[in-house]
């Protein structure tokens, strides 16, 4: 491998307590990656929630942080806890709501004790944004990207949480992940994969879900939390990665003056208990409400992380299905002998997840008769029925795809969490590399004929639904803590930590890309790779699914096809044995034509790729798979909330302009010919382009290339972009319902159209109001709607800007909650009186101001991205980073103008909502009070 030193140089240390730290320095973005890792997750709890519920309760501070008076704050937490360990051993339904009204009550007093979310506000206020955290089987990750000049504020404060955390707000947090469970259960097939999970894993503690039964989280005990703190929250069994701007040595005396403050000890190690054997091909059925279709699994045992033979499996899966489209499996879709076909070979700490999952081409091809298609592909591994060619190809594929992985501080962060969490250092991942060429065609035949043997779970699916084990809303009143604003002492005290001023970095159109025209519509961006030699050319045409629905299906049919001379099968293996891949995507705005590869055969890349855009061959049968993919989708979208919730709000939005409405009916995508799909994209190709480049070649020669190999001549046509479509205007409010019964949860939007904002320094202080109202843990909705009242697990807002191209069109304010259905009206209301009258809260400015000047720090692009984020900022009407004036603005913006803002766009036009939800739930007759109630089907929104 080729990376340069920083990104290959992780360092590893010690910290005096054993914690273990891991530094990866690379200055090629102004920003730092942090993450406090705990080899701690859903399996060393099972079925209970607790590692992820603890999770949630770490963002609610500490003994310092997030409280006024924890002396007097605390006699009231260990009531409540008393509490709950009391709920345990109650069934009476009556006594369980008497004593969670008194839970209630204790709750309420203890809140006026508590400053929400001010850890949340402190990362904020040095440098931080994205903060998150997420829990796994195996472990749980705290993370957040950060500003280097407050590198000892980060490390200060994340070792803080991790001393003596504090559960307060908890019965609100608790009912937050109520609405989790809620949402991941109304998610298409999210049921039948849990019932799948638990029948492969079982008796191992991966088979129960992360987030815990419902029975579980009915009764929930602090006492438990506490414990399972004290037993895995320990310096040996946690991890401090760092990826990003800092300097090493500088860094490491402030991590051990901070982190290893954490407790020592041992956490408990568990005797493994494995996955029970298959015996012979055992059956098992699971519940999918998505009729017509049928869907098989073939479940293999696979291999926990760091076994022997991870690797060689890899290798052998890529036999089946790799991104070039050449394996084995792949062709039974591409010959269309299959409606969908794909492998999954995952490494959990304690077992492996090995899977083809298998789509029938539908209506009569058997299941029977789907399976032997797969095990004739799978046996011709097992018999070595494959060339060197091919297998050489393949470990190409597998070590750009290592060299991709280490690209980036994100990327790069994310593998280092993972490795750290599997006992992996980063020496032994590296030296993978080295183990994939050592492999030979005789370990791959090993292994197939070793994992892909004849003992396997044989999983069908039934067309039906699984009951939803739903919790009534609680009766409690709102826990509203009275000083949300508030300073905590701890707060006040890191003001001292000396900080170093940095200006964010921004974007300079000239200096930061090559940047040249090709021809009259056509333009080249280059920029370097200064880590490996892996490069990446994107063409991206100036026209989207927007305007041209049918590019979607393009798209897809393009990925079956060869050129005149060249079968697909031919095409797709030179471009394997290159080490390349070509890719098709359409966004709303875009058609683009992704190639990568190693830039020693970049010209024999471009060879390959442009003959084929000027010979590429239709093949109608070809279309079959685009027709069976489009049934399938089309038979799963009524199914899917958030799906149906879009197409409603685009309905209120742009009328009969809806991309769900413009779009092909699906007798229109039956009639598509394959040369009528090719004579779109000869059509694109005439279109105003950006070629984006980033390798290590002069510019000179990609320019050459450029032009020697693509017919740039024929781009007459002008870019599309920006493509506008004309937003409706209301008079009064209207509530917009769509009917689901089957769903947990209602999703509501409210849209509210306004006037055109041309002036610059109006449109800042509309992203300055989106940040107040609906951005981030400290933003208004977010306290007011899930904080305080538990009424949604997702709320958002953002006042919504048309490119300033189109400046002198119409604007629009947005926001998207769910919420258990029982909730619906009570989650509205709140919202309502939110949007109607604004609460205004001048001590919010600083926190807001600093998350917008934190993103804008930290935000400054991976080399890889930096040309097409400038690209479509000139696109879109730019001539330099928008964030420079928005960083003016800001200074001249108070709440006073804020609140201006509001009341001239905001108040004074009405609420448009959409409601999706279970009309069952919701009083209907108190909906009307909110406006007109219009009820949709689903012809009014979606093109069939």
């Amino acid at each position: 491998m080729t990376q340069a030193p920083y990104s290959l140089n992780v360092k590893e240390y010690k910290l005096n307590n054993g914690l273990t730290v891991w530094l990866d320095e690379d200055h090629s973005q102004s920003k730092v990656f942090g993450a406090v890792v705990v080899k701690a997750g859903a399996k060393d709890c099972p079925n209970t929630g607790i590692a992820h519920y603890f999770e949630h309760m770490m963002f609610k501070g500490t003994d310092k942080i997030g409280t006024i008076n924890y002396e007097e704050e605390k006699p009231l937490l260990d009531a409540i806890a008393q509490k709950y360990d009391e709920l345990v051993l109650i069934k009476d339904s009556t006594q369980r709501t008497s004593l969670l009204k008194e839970i209630n009550n204790l709750s309420i007093q203890a809140a006026q004790y508590a400053v929400p979310n001010e850890f949340e506000r402190l990362i904020t206020r040095y440098g931080g944004n994205k903060l998150n955290a997420g829990t796994s089987f195996d472990y749980t990750a705290y993370f957040n990207t950060f500003s280097p000049q407050y590198l000892a504020h980060w490390a200060e404060i994340n070792s803080e949480r991790l001393i003596r955390p504090v559960f307060r707000l908890f019965q609100t947090e608790l009912e937050t992940v109520y609405e989790e469970k809620n949402m991941y259960n109304d998610f298409i097939g999210a049921q039948a994969l849990e019932k799948l999970t638990e029948r492969y894993f079982s008796p191992h503690p991966y088979a129960y879900p992360i987030i815990g039964s419902t029975e579980n989280l009915k009764n929930p005990q602090i006492s438990q939390m506490e414990k399972f703190f004290k037993e895995y929250y320990v310096a040996s069994n946690m991890g401090v990665i760092l990826s990003g701007d800092f300097n090493t040595e500088t860094a490491i005396p402030i991590l051990e003056r901070t982190f290893s403050r954490i407790h020592r000890g041992e956490a408990p190690r568990k005797e493994v208990i494995f996955p029970l054997p298959f015996k012979g091909k055992e059956k098992f059925q699971v519940k999918v409400p998505i009729p017509v279709v049928k869907a098989l699994v073939l479940a293999f045992r696979g291999v926990p992380a760091n076994h022997e033979d991870q690797v060689a499996l890899n290798i052998a899966v890529s036999l089946l299905n790799n991104t070039n489209g050449t394996g084995y499996l792949d062709k039974l879709s591409v010959n269309g002998k299959l409606l969908g076909v794909m492998s999954m070979n995952e490494s959990l700490n304690e077992a492996g997840m090995l899977g083809i999952l298998v789509i029938p081409k539908l209506m009569f091809q058997s299941y029977s008769a789907a399976e032997k298609l797969v095990w004739n592909e799978i046996n011709r591994i097992k018999n070595g029925d494959f060339n060197d060619k091919l297998f050489q190809a393949l470990k190409l594929e597998q070590k750009r795809k290592y060299e991709a992985t280490l690209e980036d501080i994100n990327s790069r962060s994310e593998v280092m969490i993972r490795l750290f969490t599997q006992g992996k250092s980063w020496k032994s991942y590296l030296q993978e590399v080295t183990h994939i060429d050592q492999l030979t065609k005789e370990d791959i035949i090993r292994v197939a004929d070793k994992y892909f043997g004849n003992d396997y779970l044989y999983v069908t699916k039934k067309m039906g639904r699984y009951a939803k084990n739903t919790l009534p809303k609680p009766s409690f009143k709102p826990i509203v803590a009275k000083n949300s604003e508030a300073v905590s002492t701890y707060a006040k005290q890191l003001e001292n930590i000396p900080v170093k001023e940095m200006r964010p970095r921004f974007l300079d159109f000239i200096a930061d890309v090559q940047s040249f025209p090709l021809m009259p519509n056509v333009q080249l961006y280059a920029t370097p790779n200064p880590v490996n030699k892996v490069f990446s050319l994107h063409i991206a045409y100036g026209i989207g699914m927007i305007e041209r629905p049918v590019l979607k299906h393009l798209s897809n049919y393009l990925l079956y096809l060869g050129t005149e001379t060249l079968s697909y099968d031919e095409f797709r293996h030179r471009l394997q044995e290159l080490g390349s891949n070509l890719s098709f995507e359409t966004d709303r705005d875009r058609f683009m034509i992704k190639i990568s590869g190693f830039d020693e055969h970049f010209e024999a890349t471009l060879a390959l790729v442009s003959d084929f855009m000027e010979n590429v061959k239709p093949e109608e049968k070809k279309m079959k798979p685009i027709v069976s993919e489009e049934k399938v989708t089309r038979n799963a979208f009524f199914k899917s909330s958030d799906e149906v919730a879009l197409a409603v709000l685009e309905k209120i939005k742009y009328d009969e302009q809806s991309s769900y409405l413009t779009k092909l009916s699906f007798s229109e995508v039956k009639k598509l010919k394959g040369k009528d799909l090719l004579k779109v994209f000869r059509e694109v190709q005439c279109i105003g382009c950006n070629f984006h480049y980033c390798g290590i070649l002069p510019v000179e020669k990609v320019a050459s290339k450029i032009k020697q190999y693509f017919s740039l001549g024929k781009i007459t046509e002008s870019t599309h972009i920006p493509y506008y479509r004309k937003i409706r205007a209301y008079s009064k409010s209207v509530v917009y319902f769509y009917d689901m019964p089957d769903v947990s949860q209602s999703i509501i939007y409210g849209y509210i159209p306004g006037a055109s904002l041309p002036e610059d320094y109006t449109r800042n202080q509309a992203k300055l109001l989106s940040g107040y109202l609906g951005r981030g843990m400290s933003s208004l909705l977010f306290q007011e709607i899930r904080e305080f009242r538990s009424l949604a697990y997702r709320v958002q807002a953002e006042y919504k800007l048309p490119p300033v191209k189109l400046k002198d069109q119409p604007t629009y304010f947005q926001t998207m909650l769910s919420t258990q259905g029982d909730k619906t009206l009570d989650a509205l209301e709140t919202l309502d009186s939110l949007l109607r009258e604004m609460p205004v809260k001048p001590e919010k400015m600083k926190a807001v101001k600093q998350t917008i000047i934190n993103n804008i720090h930290n935000n400054y692009p991976s080399f890889r991205e930096l040309s097409e984020k400038i690209a479509i900022l000139q696109s879109d009407g730019y001539e330099n980073d928008p964030s420079l004036s928005l960083m003016e603005d800001l200074a001249r913006i108070d709440m006073n103008t804020l609140n201006s803002f509001y009341k001239k766009h905001i108040l004074p036009y009405p609420v448009i909502w959409a409601i999706i939800g279970n009309s069952k739930q919701i009083n209907m007759d108190k909906l009307a009070g909110f406006g007109k109630i219009i009820k949709l089907k689903g012809k009014d929104i979606y093109k069939k």
